[in-house]
């Protein structure tokens, strides 16, 4: 009876101890830089000279600053276009690889899947070669193909940060396409077989039921995407110049701007209240996603 206590108790130390650890690493790697940064956020320092508590003067500063607010909406251009113009190209191409069997099918989702696996960074710095004005290949089919000027790209606001855009959309197609194509894999054709009876067309079928049944996949696209998209950083910083997040701020987002600031500018307590202002909404968004998760879907 005692060895069978002994050996309890020395069960609940093991235990007790390992949920220390956990908990400690926990704190030290996530709650601890929080409120690190939380504090930051509430003083000026440059890491060096020392740190002056300022409350919300960073956050006050940011938001009467012009290139913070450029970021801010071009960080929701980019979350808009790379959600709706992403998923609804991807749809298109899963219902099409959809309606092929076979080896052709596995082929065309490999093939659409090779961007996902290949380095961000050297699929920014090829498609920056892509994108170069008027010797760019993109350039010579427009003028050559089409006998149109054509635009500069990267090198114009007007133009910048849509093109970046395009190549990331472009790179995740894969991902995306494999997703909506196994959620139609698991739509039961029964339901397309009773749609027939009632004269349905190949495009109802595609609006009315199609992508009613993709509801979860869709909304769990759109929101690790958003995610993405407030958090974009390397092909921002691949594809424009130094500094990073032109021409004249076109293709500004808040991630660059927390970085420059910090790090070009060693206003660290501006970039710590950009963190803490990215930190915010992508919470807003992992909430959002839960809510919509919290939903049952039925056949």
């Amino acid at each position: 009876m005692n060895t069978l206590l002994r050996k309890r108790s020395t069960v609940s130390s093991f235990i007790l101890a390992v949920s220390i650890l956990i908990l400690s690493y926990y704190i030290f790697i996530s709650i601890w830089p929080i409120l690190f940064n939380v504090y930051m956020s509430l003083s000026k320092t440059d890491l060096m000279t020392g740190w002056t508590f300022v409350w919300f003067k960073n956050y006050i500063s940011l938001f009467k600053d012009p290139i913070f607010l450029k970021a801010l909406v071009n960080n929701i251009i980019y979350l808009v276009v790379m959600v709706s113009v992403g998923i609804g190209t991807s749809l298109i191409t899963a219902a099409l690889i959809h309606k092929t069997s076979g080896f052709a099918k596995k082929a065309y989702l490999a093939l659409f899947f090779l961007p996902v696996v290949t380095s961000l960074v050297a699929i920014s710095l090829i498609w920056k070669l892509l994108y170069y004005p008027n010797v760019g290949v993109f350039a010579s089919i427009i003028s050559s193909v089409f006998q149109l000027n054509p635009p500069l790209f990267l090198a114009s606001p007007k133009t910048a940060l849509l093109s970046i855009i395009f190549m990331d959309i472009w790179k995740d197609t894969g991902l995306r396409t494999v997703i909506l194509h196994a959620g139609m894999e698991e739509i039961p054709e029964s339901i397309y077989d009773a749609s027939k009876i009632d004269g349905a067309s190949t495009l109802t079928h595609f609006f009315k039921i199609t992508i009613p049944l993709l509801r979860p996949q869709i909304i769990f696209l759109a929101a690790v995407y958003s995610i993405n998209a407030l958090r974009v950083f390397t092909p921002i910083y691949m594809m424009t110049g130094n500094p990073p997040g032109g021409p004249a701020h076109s293709t500004q987002v808040l991630v660059m701007r927390m970085y420059q600031e910090a790090f070009y500018s060693t206003h660290f307590g501006k970039g710590a209240a950009i963190a803490m202002i990215v930190f915010v909404l992508l919470f807003a968004l992992v909430i959002l996603e839960v809510k919509s998760f919290q939903q049952k879907w039925e056949y």
